[in-house]
């Protein structure tokens, strides 16, 4: 039997797979159960017996659900709480129990999105006002927009580079320690962040038309779509040509951090138009022709197409790279403010109470890899580096063990004189130190509880505000180089990405902040939760 666990990029669900293993062993089943996460999804898909999906992505279910049906492969999203724990036990049994049922009560567990029942400390008043208004009719149409195929396909694909963006922070790792003449012998590894980080829209123009594909499965074309819109992109970019000596040439920043933008409408124009040519061929569907002669015939004309297309535009001389990027140039600056720094950090922690993650990371991490491109391009030619809004100084300095600086609140955990949040914040102290907060998140809860999600909401935008200031009276220095190794501990994270001990510091700091800002808000609901056990002790 196999058991595939899925989250947003595979990190939590890692936790809870390794725990289930251990469960398995202990009661001597033979189960394979491994994780991964999203992007991942229908590569690991075909061989399992049951896909079960971390509760943060449960606002997902309908597009979930969509996209294994052609497999035969049941879904079940993990207890809250068996998740929150970190129980493996209770999740395998949960697995286990699941299997054995029948077909309806099983397709009954996968149905709802967020049920009433599973929002603590919520109450009757709880449905009514904004709370209703948030379950009843803004989490439908935020569902509706998330399980669009061409949005869905785009976070995916970012998700599925985010290896070579990590690659590439080692170069940056490499370039700190020998700044400050530690491990000075080695050797100089810069052209390892050139060729990982410095191909982020070439990789987009591949990944994008193919996970599209997958998702209206298109199997037979996903190849030809990928390789076209490859093409198209190059084509895009305007390269130059040296006839002579037989060299073409590429601005590097279009094809790295600058052409990201361009390289997703590419990658969406390419799939739309094979979408279209996929409803049609050459041939019946009795024809006697191999199925890889009808499928290179099949792709003839979405091929053509694109090309011309790109020809067209190469021909006129017009720079449609540029024009792209000049459209999305006033969201970047904007972004760059102090209001769109708070704006960002606000609205993904905002959605992430209601249990909404990863939905707005597509749009944020485009201003980052933008920001970052910028600094990039200020530290080489000797300037001040000056954009802030970047996945060095969110995930590197104000995520402090996750979206919102929970670390503090499992720390505060760890000492409650309530017993379960002193168990759950000891299971969810290790993920926490390496930035992965869905256990806690779910586990204490914070979606859904109002005493909760209000200190999430306010680091939101108070960190923020003593980020931007610090770095505006120079604090520590503005992040430079790429550094995207989200899951270290957030004080290495902070190190590295400025290069500074005063990284470090300022993370100090913003952690006092956020402890002094869960403090009040947890005492309210520690006492709370320990009336709830006295009552049980008493009834029992």
């Amino acid at each position: 039997m196999k058991i595939l666990l899925v989250c947003g990029a595979g990190a939590s669900s890692g936790f809870m797979a390794q725990s289930m293993r251990k469960a398995a062993k202990s009661r001597s089943l033979e189960i394979e159960i491994v994780a991964r996460s999203d992007a991942e999804l229908l590569n690991n898909i075909t061989d399992a017996d049951l896909l079960m999906v971390g509760p943060h992505l449960e606002y997902n279910a309908e597009s979930i659900k969509k996209e294994v049906e052609p497999y035969g492969v049941p879904v079940l999203f993990i207890d809250k709480e068996a998740y929150g724990s970190l129980n493996g036990d209770a999740a395998l049994s949960q697995a286990l129990d699941y299997l054995g049922t029948v077909e309806h009560k099983a397709e009954k567990k996968t149905e709802t999105v967020i049920k009433p029942e599973d929002k603590r400390n919520m109450g009757e008043k709880s449905e009514r006002g904004f709370f209703a208004w948030m379950n009843n009719s803004f989490a439908p149409k935020l569902n509706k927009i998330c399980g669009n195929q061409y949005i869905a396909s785009i976070q995916e694909s970012i998700m599925s580079i985010l290896p070579m963006i990590m690659v590439g922070s080692v170069a940056s790792i490499v370039g700190v320690l020998k700044k400050f003449s530690i491990l000075s012998w080695l050797p100089d590894i810069s052209m390892l962040n050139t060729f990982s980080f410095g191909l982020i829209a070439v990789f987009l123009a591949f990944l994008l038309p193919l996970k599209v594909m997958e998702k209206k499965g298109n199997q037979k074309l996903k190849i030809s779509a990928s390789l076209t819109s490859v093409a198209l992109f190059f084509i895009i970019v305007i390269p130059t040509f040296d006839g002579d000596a037989g060299t073409i040439n590429f601005i590097q920043d279009k094809i790295g951090t600058g052409g990201m933008i361009v390289s997703v409408v590419v990658g969406i124009f390419t799939a739309w138009i094979f979408s279209i040519a996929s409803k049609y061929s050459f041939f019946k569907k009795d024809t006697m022709m191999p199925d890889i002669v009808v499928n290179w015939v099949d792709a003839l004309i979405p091929v053509t197409v694109c090309l011309i297309a790109g020809l067209i535009v190469y021909s006129s001389g017009f720079d449609l790279c540029l024009f792209i990027r000049g459209i999305f140039a006033p969201i970047a600056n904007i972004g760059q403010t102090l209001p769109g720094i708070i704006l960002c950090s606000f609205l993904t922690c905002f959605l992430y109470s209601f249990g909404f993650t990863w939905i707005l990371f597509p749009i944020v991490w485009t201003i980052w890899m933008d920001g970052m491109s910028a600094n990039i391009a200020a530290a080489v030619a000797g300037q001040a580096a000056t954009s802030l809004n970047l996945m060095e100084t969110f995930h590197g300095i104000m995520y402090i063990g996750g979206q919102g600086a929970t670390l503090t609140l499992v720390l505060l955990m760890i000492f409650s004189k309530s017993r379960r949040l002193k168990a759950i914040g000891r299971v969810t102290i290790f993920p926490s130190i390496f930035n992965i907060n869905e256990p806690v998140v779910f586990g204490a809860p914070v979606v859904w509880n109002p005493i909760l999600m209000i200190p999430l909401w306010m680091n939101s935008i108070i960190l923020p505000i003593v980020m931007y200031v610090s770095f505006q009276i120079g604090i520590a220095p503005v992040p430079a180089q790429a550094f995207q190794m989200w899951y270290l501990p957030i004080y290495i994270q902070a190190y590295f990405g400025t290069g500074s001990v005063m990284g470090v510091v300022l993370c100090l700091i913003l952690t006092a902040i956020s402890f002094l800002i869960w403090l009040p808000f947890f005492k309210v609901y520690e006492k709370q939760e320990c009336e709830k056990e006295r009552k049980a002790e008493y009834a029992k």
